[in-house]
């Protein structure tokens, strides 16, 4: 039986602004000097926007255009079958993204699984500043279309349940030159959760919200070679099975124009809604992935 809901325009107009809104009025005020001058800012706590299956405050510079190639391999699970998944079923993203204002990106991408077409936008409320204001806290926001056969759907097919749906509050600090950290706090909704697309899940009662909580660290080793390491968690799992939280630790290389980051993860869903919904890898049981993002930026 499908199993659906439809999101009104209301519904998601709510949603954005209780995170733009509240996070505003919570936290917008950058910290200020004596007399009313604002403290220097801090370096960024990320090299980039991307962090292995996560986003981060991080953004390109105003009047930027950002490519960015996302690749994961099938599971190692196979072995040398399938030469540890390099052989297997990969899942790829490509993405342009361009930076309005040094406060607001917005991008589109498609990625292979799914056939999902993406839009989406971040924005950021504060800015850690010396001495001054603790941390940089900003929004994430996306709108997914899946484009496969609309029999997927089951009956009664709409357009509107091709549509979901990700809203995300994340609060990052950099603690001196080599460590940053971000919390992030997610909603996700699927207009439609169908029978049909649940086939690589053992059981069925899949709901339409989640709510996802994700910690993301970095340690840098030297000017451009960091170590990194994420974990998100789904808070409503189903029969304490799927989705399964994800992981990640790798490796990233950045330059001011270029970003390559190499990882070890169990979530091959590449639009973050997908991560939280429909990760059937478990990672305890050794479901884990090796995977890779690309960024390259114009300035103009």
């Amino acid at each position: 039986m499908r199993i659906f809901t439809i999101v009104t325009g209301k519904q998601t107009l709510l949603c954005l602004l209780f995170f733009l809104t509240g996070a505003g009025l919570l936290f917008g005020q950058d910290s200020t000097a004596v007399g009313g001058e604002k403290k220097p800012l801090a370096k960024t706590p990320f090299e980039s926007g991307y962090f292995i299956a996560d986003q981060t405050v991080a953004m390109p510079p105003a009047k930027t255009l950002e490519l960015i190639i996302q690749h994961d391999f099938g599971t190692i699970q196979n072995g040398w079958t399938d030469l540890a998944g390099l052989w297997g079923a990969s899942n790829i993203r490509f993405g342009l993204n361009f930076t309005i204002t040094k406060n607001l990106m917005i991008g589109l991408g498609t990625t292979k699984n799914k056939t999902i077409q993406d839009g989406q936008i971040k924005y950021t409320f504060a800015h850690q500043r010396v001495d001054g204001f603790p941390l940089t806290i900003g929004y994430y926001g996306n709108m997914a279309l899946n484009c496969t056969n609309k029999s997927v759907f089951g009956n009664n097919y709409k357009f509107t349940d091709r549509f979901s749906f990700f809203h995300e509050l994340m609060i990052a600090r950099r603690f001196g030159k080599r460590v940053s950290l971000q919390l992030g706090v997610a909603y996700v909704h699927y207009n439609t959760v169908d029978s049909t697309m649940k086939e690589t899940h053992k059981y069925s009662q899949y709901k339409n919200d989640n709510i996802n909580i994700s910690g993301i660290g970095r340690l840098k080793v030297t000017p451009q070679t960091s170590i990194i390491l994420s974990y998100s968690q789904p808070v409503m799992t189903y029969l304490n099975t799927t989705p399964w939280p994800n992981f990640g630790v790798g490796v990233e290389i950045s330059t001011s124009t270029h970003c390559f980051q190499i990882f070890l993860t169990s979530a091959q869903g590449l639009v973050p809604q997908e991560t939280v919904m429909y990760n059937n890898n478990n990672p305890y049981n050794g479901a884990i992935l090796l995977g890779f993002n690309i960024s390259r930026l114009w300035s103009f």
